[in-house]
């Protein structure tokens, strides 16, 4: 592993972010967005600062297959010779699967099978891997998995309640967003070790929302289940909805199935209720009283189950943001813990305007019963770490 690099990549439809680990320390990000539309290119790094950027990285990226064959070719161009140790990738499903896995024919096969689960990522993730496998074959290949980090939950919170041949044919609770989540109990493992050792409750915010509850650092439950359409308002998916709104949809709006589906991945949450966006930053910004509403919602959801966290874990020692919106959301922050005051969060303002993503913080006053605090999230390391270990 001497002077060789793991690379991490994290597909999705119109974006692939990637991150350089050499050893443990990450020498390089970036991202190549707006696949299929506008494709751009950015990257931060002091190992790759002088390479030049392939035009194609910047103009003809139309889909993930193509992003990924680009960036693996200009990082060859980039890298001494045989550079590439392997490459490890964030997979949404991973089923059942409690830790990360080298990727074989007969994984990806049965991970192609979870597509209907995980529709606006698991294509996306294959056909990464799909790329790599075809134009390097020898470049061993890691798949981490989101819902990993939720097997330690107790089986009775993974049940739905349905006839008992569906659940046994994989119709349950999995959670997602895992990668993050054990990327904090990690780091509160460090920095808060009577958080880590109690019961927390992660918050990570962003597109996608959930939360998760800790117990001695593992995850006891989680707001997403099934589907990653579960739970919390997020930018475009709805959260929690009642089977029975779905059943008006089909038998009295007559909406079919190809229907329904894009409206429940693309025009529901922030988005839908605001009629403005889908991005927090615009919605607050916004004077208009559906983006009032959109942003009320969103806390309002969230407090509620995070209540029902608290009751299921027997109390709270501490509370924790992440994501996008959780790192940088000052007034998200505020409003959540203004409604969860009643839980013996007692926030400081001041702190929580000075949190804003960049470092590690606590927010809460020195008088809370629950601490708080901003932990910007690094799904990339906790890949890596899986990948070497793996090698």
């Amino acid at each position: 592993m001497a002077n060789q690099y793991i690379l991490t990549l994290n597909a999705g439809s119109s974006s692939l972010k990637f991150a350089l680990f050499d050893g443990t320390s990450c020498v390089g990000r970036g991202a190549i967005e707006g696949l299929g539309s506008k494709p751009a290119f950015s990257f931060k790094s002091d190992v790759l600062a002088k390479a030049h950027v392939p035009p194609v990285l910047a103009g003809d990226c139309a889909t993930t297959a193509h992003a990924t064959e680009a960036l693996i070719g200009w990082l060859e161009k980039s890298l001494p010779a045989n550079a590439l140790a392997a490459v490890g990738h964030r997979i949404v499903h991973g089923g059942d699967r409690a830790q990360a896995m080298r990727l074989t024919p007969d994984l990806r096969k049965q991970l192609e099978d979870l597509v209907p689960l995980a529709p606006l990522h698991q294509p996306y993730n294959l056909e990464a891997i799909d790329l790599i496998a075809a134009k390097y074959p020898q470049l061993p290949q890691v798949a981490c998995f989101d819902t990993s980090f939720h097997a330690t939950m107790p089986p009775l919170h993974r049940r739905f309640a349905i006839p008992r041949k569906w659940h046994d044919e994989g119709v349950k609770r999995y959670g997602f967003h895992g990668l993050s989540y054990e990327y904090i109990s990690g780091r509160l493992k460090e920095i808060a070790p009577n958080a880590f050792a109690g019961r927390t409750i992660i918050a990570h915010l962003g597109n996608g929302a959930s939360l998760c509850a800790l117990k001695q650092g593992k995850s006891f439950d989680t707001t997403m289940s099934f589907s990653a359409l579960d739970g919390l308002v997020m930018g475009t998916r709805p959260g929690a909805l009642d089977a029975g709104v779905m059943l008006y949809f089909m038998q009295h709006a007559k909406m079919d199935e190809p229907a329904i589906e894009h409206m429940l991945y693309h025009d529901c949450g922030l988005l839908g209720v605001s009629g403005i966006s889908s991005d927090m930053k615009a919605v607050l910004d916004s004077k208009e009283a559906n983006a009032r509403e959109a942003v009320d919602l969103f806390c309002l959801r969230l407090a509620r189950e995070a209540g029902g966290l608290v009751s299921l874990m027997g109390g709270l020692d501490a509370f924790v943001f992440t994501g996008g919106i959780g790192e940088r959301g000052v007034a998200v922050r505020s409003q959540v813990c203004g409604l969860m005051k009643w839980g013996g969060i007692d926030l400081d303002e001041t702190k929580n305007a000075q949190a804003t993503g960049d470092a590690e913080k606590t927010v809460s006053t020195a008088q809370s019963k629950v601490a708080v605090y901003v932990v910007p999230t690094d799904e990339e390391a906790v890949i890596a770490r899986h990948t070497r270990a793996l090698l």
